[in-house]
């Protein structure tokens, strides 16, 4: 029996808790990667903030409706930091009568390179991969998928916090925990680009399966239970570009807020170009949403017109006379991307000020969700009630959190075919 069949059962679906759901790019990649007899159900997603749970079930609601699928209970705000934020996704679990599959990526400032201040085991953030384990633990579920940035690997975690005495790394310790419970672990290092996302993004990911379901780390290849990459030198298809990904965008400028444009598609565009295909899929014709740049002032903009193809703050040294320490910048602070490449890693991109290939601007909300591949359906709310013109921060760091839509959908299709 193959490990769809172990997840299953006798259903025709793999029941799906997702922590720390965000905007809902991770479980909403793995409801669009069913096939003809299996697919994913989201029983429960939990997100403490209520403007990210806002986007987390618009997007799954847009989503069942255009798979036809039943539309699915609203998502409630859930903070897993609280035993009654915990007490309601079990809940879920007992009516679903288990889960199959436990997804998440607990929240990464505490291991991320783009804070490098935060690589430390007493951040808060540290505590979430805490919650993340002991729902596995207490929940057992057939196997576990967790993602993460790289960090993990050698963030330690403070075993003795009175003395500060540092444990094993985070990652480490998660494996040890989930393999003295009775799992199979596989770990490894995925960039976004070898799935068809146009930008390197390097992630950790951790897949564990009960050892009851029979396998065995001999069970499969060279790339454990994860998918060969698809994309890049050496494959049949090339990298994802940053021209094959928004060079379709209607032009606009510097602090553009028209939320809503009229747009059509270019016909010679799509033609040749897959990618393009596959975010339009299903998203009005008509119209692009999201298509908004913040309002810079005139000494970045200047800045930004020194800054060429691929170049990055060290192109305009002599003009940062407002950073204190520049040998602690980030390599991608004023990066300007390149046509004919993937993209830098966007994290929150207007912080880390990346600039347009060719126009003197920084990238739009939906330039930065087409380079994280993001269908145009794939919204983003900016509060509880907005009308999409206003909070573009919290879109923007809800678009730096997520994980990257194709590659979680490769992710879910390989799962499927073991």
């Amino acid at each position: 029996m193959g490990l769809r069949g172990a997840l299953i059962g006798r259903r025709n679906w793999i029941r799906v808790v997702d922590l720390f759901a965000g905007a809902g790019g991770l479980s909403a990649g793995f409801v669009s990667a069913r096939n003809h007899d299996s697919k994913y159900k989201i029983v429960s997603a939990a997100e403490q903030d209520p403007v990210y749970n806002r986007s987390l079930n618009t997007n799954h609601s847009f989503l069942s409706n255009a798979l036809e699928d039943a539309e699915p209970e609203p998502f409630v705000t859930v903070d897993l930091m609280t035993a009654k934020g915990r007490h309601v996704v079990g809940d879920a679990v007992r009516r679903a009568r288990g889960v199959d599959l436990l997804i998440g990526g607990p929240p990464c400032q505490g291991f991320s390179m783009a804070n490098r201040n935060s690589w430390n085991p007493t951040n808060p953030n540290n505590k979430l991969v805490e919650i993340f384990l002991s729902f596995a633990l207490e929940h057992r579920p057939k196997a576990v998928l967790m993602e993460n940035v790289q960090g993990i690997m050698w963030t330690a975690r403070a075993s003795k916090p009175k003395t500060r005495a540092l444990g094993t790394a985070v990652a480490e310790y998660i494996a040890t925990r989930l393999s003295s419970a009775g799992y199979v672990l596989f770990s490894t290092v995925l960039d976004a680009a070898w799935y068809g996302v146009p930008q390197h993004r390097n992630r950790f990911f951790l897949f564990a399966l009960r050892s009851d379901l029979g396998y065995a780390e001999e069970t499969f290849g060279p790339w454990g239970p994860f998918p060969f990459p698809t994309h890049g030198p050496g494959m049949h298809v090339p990298f994802v570009t940053v021209r094959e990904a928004i060079a379709d965008l209607p032009q606009v400028g510097n602090g553009e807020s028209r939320y809503e444009q009229h747009y059509e598609l270019p016909a010679n565009l799509v033609a040749h170009n897959s990618f393009l295909r596959s975010v339009r899929h299903l998203a009005p014709r008509s119209t692009i949403e999201g298509h908004v740049v913040t309002n810079q002032a005139d000494y970045v903009i200047e800045r930004y017109k020194n800054v060429p193809p691929g170049g990055n703050w060290q192109s305009i040294r002599g003009m940062l006379n407002n950073y204190s320490r520049l040998e602690n910048t980030h390599s991608n602070i004023y990066r300007r991307l390149a046509w004919d490449h993937p993209a830098v890693t966007i994290g929150h991109y207007r912080k880390s000020m990346l600039i347009h290939p060719s126009q003197n601007r920084g990238l739009s909300l939906r330039e930065a969700a087409r380079l994280q591949s993001f269908p145009d359906w794939f919204l983003f709310h900016g509060s509880e009630r907005d009308d999409q013109r206003i909070s573009l921060d919290k879109k923007q760091q809800q678009l730096a959190n997520a994980v990257s839509y194709n590659m979680t959908r490769s992710v879910a299709r390989h799962i499927l075919e073991f």
